[in-house]
């Protein structure tokens, strides 16, 4: 997925620019909400006491993009999204902290796709359930949660810091530039 750049003048050459995922953000609730993108490279995961590990902190591959806009009933926007990036994606109900706490949220883990090891996503209620949420990758899983009960094979529960015991929640998609659709309220 590269789009060649042809440079003109005295000299020729070719260059390419890397593509990134695309977020397309659908609120299907019968309410305006604010989708909010963090990153949360080394806030929250583990793998940022490895370096090597694609944890260490890297502004080239954290999100500075725009936020998404509020989005009345069944209305739709897309973002693009840096391909290595470690974030949450969750709706700004005014309880929420600056990176999601205590909401629910889409945790998204897009520097391990690479040849050989899955990108990973999930739903996580752990720090509290506030909206219903699904989130879908092409050409891979998907995952929904619409109430606090929706068991550990589709999200987090509320207070479970044992990761269901298995990490079962997470879904899995293969390498690469993707399209993944975060529906509110699915």
């Amino acid at each position: 997925m590269f789009k060649p750049v042809v440079v003109t003048g005295l000299f020729s050459a070719a260059c390419f620019v890397a593509a990134d995922h695309t977020f397309n953000f659908h609120n299907q609730c019968g309410y305006t909400i604010n989708p909010k993108i963090v990153n949360v490279n080394c806030g929250y995961s583990p793998r940022c006491k490895t370096p090597g590990s694609g944890g260490v902190p890297n502004p080239a591959i954290s999100y500075n993009g725009p936020q998404p806009q509020s989005l009345g009933p069944n209305q739709s926007t897309t973002l693009h999204i840096n391909r290595q990036w470690n974030g949450r994606i969750f709706h700004q109900s005014g309880s929420c902290g600056a990176k999601g706490e205590s909401c629910t949220l889409g945790e998204f883990n897009l520097d391990t796709g690479n040849q050989f090891t899955a990108q990973a996503f999930d739903i996580s209620n752990i720090q509290g359930f506030t909206i219903g949420l699904k989130i879908a990758i092409t050409g891979g899983d998907s995952v929904t949660c619409t109430n606090v009960n929706c068991g550990c094979k589709n999200a987090y529960p509320p207070g479970d810091t044992s990761g269901c015991g298995t990490d079962l929640p997470v879904r899995g998609g293969s390498p690469g530039d993707k399209t993944w659709t975060v529906t509110f309220c699915p």
